[in-house]
């Protein structure tokens, strides 16, 4: 006989089963993502990456899990070359051992934008690259001069990469755009391109050592059907 511990389980599991159908048909539809084909072993985008956000993003963006010495060793800089790109807002007074912070502080962002901008640390695993490849070009300014992102409604940040827009053709600022993510993908797992490196070395070993292996069962099986 089914206890009553048994039943009350039961009916509670039978009402949240019921009561999920509501809340997945009232899901807002997911929105079309554009593909960022970026690649954290292109060394080159990297450090074009890494001078757009220094440019664009650091003034109101930190990265305060990225240190400059490691960021300038992984894209090839010395760390006196990563000082000059990552802390020349800080009147030359920034250090390699430092991490990667905005100058702006809390007061002056929540005056300014209403919120505080977020630490982008993270925001490409949090995200995802397609997701801000997309967001940063969904921006678009109607007649009346007011700014929207087609992607984020009610978005607090305000257009930085207008200027930048306006000067570049659409191929050019796409790629523009695709470097920055590329560098944000990058300062969110610092270790993905040696993981990527050795990948590569490990899946050519398995396949030596699979080659090896099948020579030698064929050398066991002449053996044994001679």
């Amino acid at each position: 006989m089914m206890t009553g511990f048994m039943k009350h389980s039961l009916l509670l599991l039978s009402s949240l089963w019921v009561l999920s159908f509501p809340v997945a048909a009232s899901d807002a539809p997911v929105p079309k993502l554009d593909k960022a084909k970026t690649s954290v072993l292109d060394t080159a985008s990297l450090q074009r990456g890494a001078d757009i956000y220094a440019q664009y993003c650091m003034g109101c963006h930190s990265l305060k899990y990225l240190r400059v010495n490691r960021a300038a060793r992984d894209l090839g800089w010395t760390a006196e070359e990563g000082v000059l790109h990552f802390q020349y807002l800080r009147d030359g007074k920034g250090k390699p051992h430092d991490t990667i912070l905005t100058t702006l502080d809390a007061k002056t962002a929540k005056a300014a934008f209403g919120v505080l901008p977020p630490d982008l640390s993270l925001e490409a695993r949090l995200r995802g690259t397609d997701w801000i490849y997309t967001f940063l070009r969904s921006y678009e300014r109607d007649a009346q001069g007011k700014v929207s992102n087609r992607l984020f409604e009610g978005v607090a940040m305000p257009y930085v990469l207008e200027g930048m827009q306006k000067e570049l053709s659409p191929a050019a600022f796409d790629a523009a755009v695709g470097d920055l993510v590329n560098f944000m993908d990058y300062a969110a797992e610092p270790a993905k391109p040696i993981r990527l490196m050795l990948g590569w070395w490990v899946l050519g070993f398995l396949a030596l050592l699979f080659t090896l292996t099948y020579l030698l069962k064929k050398e066991f099986w002449r053996d044994i059907k001679h």
